[in-house]
């Protein structure tokens, strides 16, 4: 309340003195940060980072994680609303958690969850194991080309052997594939790469976490980016309204009705793989063996079959309409091309489509870099010490903190490659590269709510660009190849990225801690959980994957193949094949057959279409394309949930034209019915072949969620 200024008149300073006698002081809010939300979100962490490994690779389940709606945090939210708050509500209302501590378990969830699987754990041991297997057992030249990389031994188990190939037999390697005799895991090996690469991974952590922290303010207040899944968890974690024990969203009908219909549809279809005799409901479409002639054999195969999942359906109503749009209507357009291009014999390669995304990430990247210009002067000028008076000093820390975090976990980053034989523009290249892509998932998880991002662009594909200067090409070092293609497979799978985790967390916590508490002392608290949650899902996320990997020779489903096979061999043949001055020549002669095929020409393409959609897109608002449909066109992720965006976007826009802003409004409670349903059918039957396989009984291999 504001003091009148003196030359009022004493009337207005009486009526001020009797408001500040009469009205109520603020009331002190609870805070979000305490001992038994803290506990319970590490609980959570441990559940999710132990349990990965095995149910996703050793069971092949559903992934537990395996996008940014993870079944692993829906199960243990829908615990602790449903199970736990729904009876202290009932009867000792006092101890109910409340919605603060409940994001507090979110957050600290949500960022572990870029650990145990795709997002680290699934490629960096295999890796460290895949390679030395592959250089003994794989091709001839494998072998060189690890030695020839010149990698320390700092980076890798303690074993014996000068070569490549001599340490690849060493039964620390051999077993980890294969199976230990007693299934133990020779730990005393690994203490050395467990404690080595845990400094470069925290110091990117600590660079993501920093520049998210910088970008918050930008997205989510300057440019109101929607962060549709960040509403999802919002709901489900609602305080209810006095005398009740459900919040508004499990009081809706339509939202029991919605996740009960799709929870009965796939459990019939689940019980259906064991039973033929149970009815089956219909959810995929596979046209492959009709759509065999030209033109139709030149589209992909995410065009020729498809399959629907509710959850994408759902996400798509909090989609603007025009983003939804866009992403089916790009991947249509796509088809097109390539059957008008097939038809001339002009075929469009996997490397020309990684050149015009990387050209389109560029430009998005700029674009994002142009349109916070002010912000990001403003973040400069805090850190050295010109901030201008009033000037906005950061929601969780202060600017100059996150600011300067980020620039020595950046160093950080360049220096430990340095000191494991890359060059120093090499190593900014590869951390640049590398923190663009983990932000444009970010951005792309905060504009769109698309629960599975992926973007079709290998890091170490840059490398090639420099050799393709006509008058002098530019090729690098040896090591610095094997480094640039080893980060590529360790991070490439940005289905679970910290960046997009932590944003979508710190967006969550927005809405529901930050409003009712103190800036500095809550910020730095949550911080503080978001490091311990990290730290504690790291070592149980090793724990979890060795253990795995040791015990288990091959899957217990019905497939029978070795664990993780995509980690330990698929993902590796790159890091041998691709670090070659002979694969990069002959890959480069390849390309140049192709009339269209120059890399800096498709490169040049993809920035052109990003370019014009993003500028559009800005000056005129009805312009339909949004420009990150081009940035997700060629990937997995897409060519996999495009078909239910469209059946999404359909609904969505009857829904308006039938009842405008009051019915979509109404059919928002249905929409999330449809999202939980699918993630709640999934963890249930991820329980059933758990509780199966225990009691030594068969089980099925169900996967209910794209991933």
């Amino acid at each position: 309340m504001q003091k009148p200024s003196a030359a009022l008149p004493l009337a207005r300073h009486l009526a001020y003195v009797v408001r500040v006698i009469t009205d109520p002081p603020p009331a002190k809010s609870s805070p979000a940060v305490t001992l038994r939300s803290v506990l319970i979100g590490l609980a959570g962490v441990c559940f999710v980072c132990g349990l990965a490994a095995y149910n996703d690779f050793a069971m092949e389940n559903t992934f537990l994680i395996g996008n940014f709606l993870p079944i692993g945090l829906l199960l243990i939210v829908l615990l602790l609303v449903v199970g736990v708050n729904v009876p202290l509500h009932r009867f000792f209302p006092a101890k109910a958690l409340r919605q603060g501590e409940l994001a507090v378990i979110v957050l600290m969830v949500l960022v572990s969850c870029s650990v145990p699987s795709s997002g680290l754990m699934r490629y960096l041991p295999s890796s460290l194991t895949g390679i030395y297997i592959g250089a003994a057992e794989r091709r001839a030249d494998w072998g060189p080309a690890v030695d020839a990389a010149k990698v320390p031994e700092w980076l890798l188990p303690k074993v014996d052997g000068a070569t490549a190939a001599e340490k690849g037999y060493q039964d620390v390697f051999t077993q980890f594939r294969a199976r230990a005799p007693d299934g133990q895991v020779p730990w005393s090996a690994w203490i050395r790469p467990i404690f080595t690469w845990g400094i470069v991974v925290a110091f990117i952590w600590g660079l993501l976490i920093s520049v998210s922290l910088i970008v918050r303010k930008q997205w989510t207040e300057n440019e109101r980016l929607s962060f549709p899944l960040a509403t999802i968890y919002q709901s489900l974690i609602e305080t209810p309204a006095p005398g009740h024990s459900l919040n508004t969203l499990l009081r809706s009908a339509g939202f029991w009705i919605a996740a009960g219909s799709v929870f009965a549809i796939h459990s019939l279809n689940a019980l259906n793989k064991y039973d033929p005799t149970w009815p089956n409901v219909p959810l995929t479409y596979d046209f492959q063996d009709m759509l065999v002639d030209p033109p139709w054999s030149f589209t992909s195969w995410g065009f020729k079959t498809a399959t629907i999942y509710f959850s994408m359906i759902g996400i798509a109503f909090f989609m603007q309409t025009k983003t939804s749009f866009s992403i089916w209507s790009f991947f249509l357009l796509w088809q097109a091309s390539e059957m008008m291009l097939g038809t001339v014999q002009l075929p469009v390669s996997e490397m020309m489509r990684q050149d015009q995304t990387f050209g389109g990430i560029i430009v998005f990247a700029a674009v994002i870099v142009y349109v916070g210009r002010y912000h990001w002067l403003m973040v400069i000028r805090h850190m050295i010490g010109r901030q201008r008076p009033g000037e906005h000093d950061g929601t969780y820390l202060p600017y100059a903190v996150v600011g300067w975090a980020a620039a020595i976990c950046f160093a950080g980053v360049v220096g430990w490659l340095c000191f494991a034989g890359v060059t120093l523009g090499a190593a900014v290249a590869i951390t640049v590269l590398l923190v663009t892509l983990f932000m444009v998932i970010a951005r792309v998880l905060a504009d769109t709510g698309l629960m599975f991002v992926q973007v079709n662009f290998q890091l170490h594909r840059a490398f090639y660009y420099p050799v393709l200067v006509p008058s002098e090409p530019q090729y690098t070092t040896q090591t610095n190849f094997f480094f640039a293609t080893w980060f590529t497979e360790l991070f490439h799978d940005l289905r679970e990225s910290l960046a997009a985790f932590f944003q979508l967390g710190i967006r969550i916590t927005d809405e529901t801690v930050m409003p009712r508490q103190t800036r500095r002392s809550t910020g730095l608290s949550l911080i503080m959980a978001v490091v311990l949650a990290l730290l504690v899902a790291y070592f149980v996320s090793w724990a979890g994957m060795l253990n795995m990997e040791y015990r288990y020779a091959q899957t217990s489903s019905s497939t029978a193949i070795v664990p993780n096979i995509y980690g330990v061999e698929t993902s590796v043949r790159p890091v041998m094949l691709e670090t070659s001055t002979a694969y990069l020549a002959h890959t480069l002669t390849q390309e140049s057959r192709n009339p269209i095929a120059n890399p800096l020409l498709q490169v040049g393409i993809g920035a052109s279409i990003v370019g014009v959609c993003s500028v559009l897109r800005l000056l005129l608002s009805w312009w339909p394309f949004h420009p990150i449909a081009f940035i997700v066109l060629y990937s997995f992720a897409t060519s996999k949930i495009w078909f239910s965006i469209f059946i999404g976007w359909v609904a969505k826009v009857v829904i308006i034209r039938l009842g405008g802003a009051s019915l979509l409004k109404a059919g928002r409670h249905t929409f999330i019915g449809l999202i939980v349903g699918e993630a709640f059918a999934a963890a249930f039957w991820l329980v059933v072949s758990l509780v199966r396989n225990a009691n030594g009984l068969e089980y099925k291999a169900l996967m209910f969620l794209p991933g």
